[in-house]
């Protein structure tokens, strides 16, 4: 009887695994990526490899977030500059902010810049979300 609830719970947790696959881009994150700590939470990136995570901080306020850096791997030449990427900022599940991203570099290193600006201080959010390609 025990055998049969551990194998019943095998394939419900492969076939959850199967399900989920089904509606979630192939995400791709070098060691490290996820190894900044200032304002880190949860890295998300639709159809990009990404390679690190840059946090910028304010010129005259350390608190404030000026931007993220998301380098990548990954050819995105081919998406729109300046509308290919788009960031969400996240603090548990409140939300903080949308912000359209840049995108430059060459097909061998990306280079996606989502400047935040305003107010935005590293307390306020624990998710950083990206976006990458789409309509």
């Amino acid at each position: 009887m025990r055998k049969s609830r551990v194998l019943l719970a095998g394939v419900a947790v492969a076939a959850a695994g199967v399900a989920t696959s089904a509606f979630t881009a192939s995400n791709t994150f070098s060691n490290g990526s996820g190894s900044a700590i200032i304002g880190y939470g949860e890295t998300t990136v639709s159809g990009a490899t990404i390679t690190a995570v840059h946090y910028n901080r304010d010129s005259s306020d350390k608190s404030i977030l000026a931007s993220i850096v998301w380098d990548t791997s990954t050819d995105l030449t081919g998406l729109n500059a300046t509308t290919g990427a788009t960031m969400t900022l996240k603090d548990g599940t409140s939300h903080v902010g949308d912000y359209t991203c840049v995108i430059s570099g060459t097909a061998v290193a990306g280079v996606v810049t989502c400047a935040v600006g305003g107010t935005v201080t590293f307390a306020d959010f624990d998710h950083a979300g990206l976006a990458v390609g789409g309509q």
